[in-house]
């Protein structure tokens, strides 16, 4: 057995030998734990807790002796070697503590023998509880067959040449519930046979009576059936009497009870899935063949169900919970079922549904309906997962080709993918046109890859919030067709991944922004940080991605610390101990890393820590809406707040609006990347735009003394307020829209908001609702003349509301309202920091 680390437990009351014994056997390379103890208390209660393997022990102590050691360890640990290690043992004590015991034993003055010693002590343990361990199993087998054939499974019921019965084994007794002596001499068929198979089985064993020639119970096997639910099957042999020239008849009879339940399994197994309970594509197929609609003159509708993301969750979170959320989804589907087998898994993610429409119009309604349903967040052991999915439908014929159905279904279903416009497709015969199309386009791709000038890069600038400069861009790439003109990348990328070509895409990709880097710097324009977005593909092939980025970089001199390579957090969790291998061998070499869109995958906190990355990416969903989305804002501010603690920078993408930059900068992102600053470039626009040092806006809040934001989707009611409201000392903000308000706060101080109950984009206690998440210490207030009492009073309660104020308004009430208002905010700004 080897052992990694070796606990010893040393009985040694002088320190110094304890140090002298340690180095040698350190020296020697074993690696140990030592536990230390020099009296008898502390030495029973190791013995008892600790577990060692090796014992090494003085012979003489001033409290202890080694004898006495000696024989607690034969009571404690009669296994656990002991080698004395001492400064002098005679002869005759030498043998009295072998006789006793001990294993060895190795003087202090001869320390060098000691590793030998203990090397041979463990080894001698490990052989005799090898050989105890082998003794164990050799007599447990004994038992174990002996068992077996004194209490056999099977059922040994010895007849005389009647039929009767004479002797029964344990498991026969067992199995009618009587014992031998009970049931002595009566007819074997009315105890194991069902009322049904008796007579057939009387007249056959009179035929053997009558034969002595026929093998007993007919010429095979037969099978009976008892206490109604177990079936046996049975087989016969003869055996001579002793001394006597008449024969017993030897019935051995097997429970195949399970066999046949085994037998109708192997059949569901065959055609229904595992996971979900639910039929398979074979036996869809199969009822497909005789489907017809229930009711006149309905039709049927074939409709296939892709779920996405699922391969992700199981790489990341393990199969159990990838199989928990394929079992909620079919139970989704089930809601839909109009007959009883009507829905089927037919993929590893993906399921088929029958369903009974009036007419082709109904469908795209229904389909909706069960995508709204589909795409609801999964709840699971207190989290949320949200897995997309998309359907592909096709009219099915009564009587006609299930094959043909399916194919269809599918062709729509990679359609509704591939768009991932609506999320369902209905099919059309220029579906499979589109298909051979895309077999085209894929042609022409290759051709492109091989050639040069039809695929470009575009370079999207990032800025950082410090200083307000470019520090660095990304490579983005872009189609140019012959033909086609410009293919966005939405419409390539997916059909380069589909058709394996996006390795070499990838690595076009790669060589072509290394040298546009090493040519900017060549020419004399700030160097900065080139990063490139990687395919998950990519990094599934280690080997060759390090050999790509080192041929990238020294093909065009580029300096490794001003490449970033980005992963995305999906890929990174594929096969995250690989990741993280080849992550260090590319930092190695000097190159960057980030992670980007962060917070769309399943990334497992306890690797992101591992990962030698320098930046996270948060994704665009959540900057789109984090001027108007409390949860969107707390993401962002969480992610920020987690990545310093890491020590890494985070870089918002996606950002178009002042207020996105503000809510940012203030979330402590570090840079930021949009059209707010600058759509994707074509590299002599992208160098024109650094040489001229562009910075970005100014995005630092506005705070202005008293800053008002009215918000009523009345134009009149906001003049006259405005008017009423600037005879003070306020910097009044306006506006009709919720989404145009939310903005201001982002980019304002506000302090006080008045605003109406209802309008048609948001009603006032739901916008105030969300400021209240988002900036707590602004006064919220309502000024409508809708009385919505449950509404506003759950608001007010809720502490969304500070004061409900009706139109039409006394112009002193409104005034006195709005300075205490601005008192409070004072007051509370203070207090929220």
């Amino acid at each position: 057995m080897e052992r990694s680390l070796i606990k010893v437990l040393m009985l040694e009351d002088v320190p110094a030998d304890v140090e002298l014994t340690s180095d040698a056997l350190r020296r020697a390379g074993l690696v140990m734990e030592i536990h230390h103890v020099s009296n008898e208390s502390d030495y029973r209660s190791a013995l008892q807790s600790w577990q060692p393997d090796l014992i090494l022990g003085d012979y003489t102590l001033p409290q202890y002796d080694g004898l006495s050691a000696l024989l607690l360890r034969r009571e404690l640990a009669p296994d656990v070697p002991f080698v004395f290690v001492t400064g002098s043992l005679g002869e005759e004590r030498a043998v009295e503590t072998l006789r006793m015991g001990a294993t060895d034993y190795v003087l202090k003055q001869n320390l060098a023998r000691l590793p030998v010693v203990v090397l041979r002590a463990l080894a001698e343990s490990d052989a005799m509880r090898d050989q105890r361990r082998m003794q164990q199993e050799l007599d447990h087998e004994r038992q174990l067959l002996r068992a077996v054939l004194n209490t056999t499974g099977a059922l040994i019921v010895v007849l005389d040449h009647g039929g009767r019965i004479t002797r029964l084994n344990p498991a026969a007794e067992s199995a009618i519930g009587q014992t031998q002596e009970a049931v002595a001499g009566l007819d074997y068929w009315n105890l194991f046979a069902a009322e049904e198979e008796r007579e057939g089985l009387r007249q056959q064993f009179a035929q053997l009576d009558a034969d002595g020639h026929r093998e007993a119970g007919g010429q095979s096997p037969w099978r009976t059936t008892l206490d109604g639910c177990r079936a046996i099957l049975w087989s016969a042999g003869r055996l001579q009497r002793l001394g006597s020239e008449s024969e017993y008849v030897v019935l051995a009879g097997i429970d195949v009870t399970e066999q046949e339940k085994a037998e109708q399994q192997a059949y569901f197994l065959r055609h229904y899935d595992s996971v979900t309970g639910l039929p398979n594509r074979e036996l869809l197929q199969h009822r497909l063949q005789r489907a017809t609609p229930k009711r006149e003159p309905d039709q049927l509708a074939l409709v296939l169900i892709g779920i996405e993301r699922l391969a992700e969750v199981r790489d990341s979170m393990g199969i159990a919970t990838c199989n928990q959320l394929l079992r909620e989804a079919s139970r989704r589907l089930q809601s839909w079922q109009q007959a009883g087998d009507w829905l089927a898994k037919v993929g590893e993610n993906s399921f088929a549904l029958m369903l009974e429409v009036q007419d082709e119009g109904e469908l795209p309604r229904q389909l909706q309906r069960m995508l709204d349903q589909l795409r609801q967040p999964y709840r699971l052991d207190q989290r949320e997962f949200f897995l997309p999915a998309y359907l592909g439908a096709t009219l099915h014929s009564v009587g006609g080709d299930p094959m043909a159905s399916v194919q269809a279904a599918e062709a729509a279903l990679h359609r509704a993918v591939f768009d991932q416009a609506s999320g369902f497709q209905l099919y059309r015969a220029i579906l499979s046109d589109e298909a051979h199309e895309r077999l085209i386009l894929e042609g022409q791709l290759h051709e492109a890859l091989q050639g040069a000038g039809q695929l470009e890069l575009h370079y999207q600038p990032q800025a950082s919030l410090a200083s307000g400069r470019i520090v660095a861009v990304e490579a983005l790439v872009r189609w140019r067709h012959p033909t086609r003109g410009l293919i966005p990348p939405a419409q390539f990328i997916p059909l380069a991944e589909a058709s394996g070509l996006i390795i070499a895409l990838g690595e076009r990709v790669l060589h072509t922004a290394c040298q546009q880097a090493a040519d900017w710097q060549r020419a004399g324009l700030p160097a900065i940080t080139m990063a490139v977005n990687l395919a998950s593909a990519q990094w599934a092939q280690p080997g060759a991605l390090v050999a790509t980025v080192r041929s990238a970089l020294s093909s065009s001199g580029l300096e490794p610390q001003w490449l970033e390579l980005e992963l995305t957090e999906s890929t990174s969790m594929h096969a995250p101990t690989t990741t993280i291998e080849v992550m260090k061998q590319l930092r190695k070499m000097g190159v960057h890393l980030s992670i980007d869109d962060f917070g769309t995958g399943y990334c497992n906190l306890s690797y992101l820590k591992r990962f030698p990355v320098d930046k996270l990416k948060i994704d665009r969903s959540f900057v789109s809406d984090i001027t108007n989305d409390p949860d969107d804002l707390a993401i962002s501010r969480t992610v920020a707040a987690m990545a310093h603690q890491l020590g890494l920078e985070v870089v918002a993408e996606g950002v178009e609006t002042e207020g996105q930059l503000a809510l940012l900068a203030e979330a402590g992102c570090d840079l930021i990347q949009g059209f707010l600053f600058s759509r994707p470039l074509p590299p002599d626009a992208c160098a024109s735009m650094m040489a001229d040092r562009a910075t970005l806006p100014p995005w630092r809040k506005e705070r202005e003394q008293q800053t008002l934001l009215l918000l009523d989707d009345e134009q009149h009611v906001l003049a006259a307020l405005r008017r009423l409201l600037r005879s003070g000392s306020y910097c009044v903000l306006t506006t009709s829209s919720p989404t145009e308000a939310f903005e201001l706060l982002a980019t304002h101080e506000v302090g006080v908001i008045l605003a109406d109950q209802r309008m048609p984009e948001l009603s006032g206690t739901e916008f105030l609702n969300r400021v209240k998440d988002m900036y707590p210490a602004t006064v919220r207030m309502i000024l409508s003349g809708y009385t919505d009492l449950k509404t506003v009073t759950e608001a007010i309660n809720h502490g969304a509301i500070y004061k409900f104020l009706t139109k039409p308004w006394d112009d002193e009430q409104l005034l006195a309202a709005v300075a205490e208002a601005f008192i409070k905010y004072e007051l509370d700004k203070d207090r929220h920091g």
